[in-house]
């Protein structure tokens, strides 16, 4: 059973992820900085770890300067235990080359880990992606 304050929570952190999706929209990768912690890591699959905000608004800006990418996320659950969040989802990007050319769509399973600040806002800590198999 989940209180009041676990729902204010949870949708606390769908209004990140809804933010984030539109940043990514807007081709904005510097308004994706207030919704990483500063020790931010994401494990993306196949790829090298990005470490802290600037890892992360690099790695964004070299993609957006190269792809539009349309970006979702369907969660499967969200725990809520007091300063942090644990989400695991699909999420789904489509992306078409700036110069033209034929887009790739991708679907892979992510974890998210969101911590709330001293500040009172969630943001994300750490995530971790994986390949989705060829029949989901």
């Amino acid at each position: 059973m989940s209180s009041s304050s676990d729902d204010a929570d949870r949708l606390a952190v769908e209004r990140v992820r809804d933010e984030w999706v539109r940043a990514i929209a807007a081709r904005d990768a510097d308004a994706l900085r207030q919704f990483l912690t500063d020790d931010y890591e994401v494990w993306a699959h196949g790829a090298p770890p990005i470490r802290g905000v600037d890892g992360a608004i690099a790695a964004m800006r070299g993609a957006l300067e190269r792809f539009d990418i349309v970006q979702s996320f369907e969660p499967i659950e969200t725990v809520v235990c007091g300063d942090w969040a644990f989400e695991r989802g699909v999420e789904r990007m489509t992306v078409t080359p700036v110069g033209g050319g034929p887009s790739r769509s991708a679907s892979q399973r992510a974890i998210l880990i969101f911590r709330r600040g001293s500040d009172g806002r969630w943001r994300y800590a750490r995530g971790m992606t994986n390949g989705l198999p060829p029949d989901e």
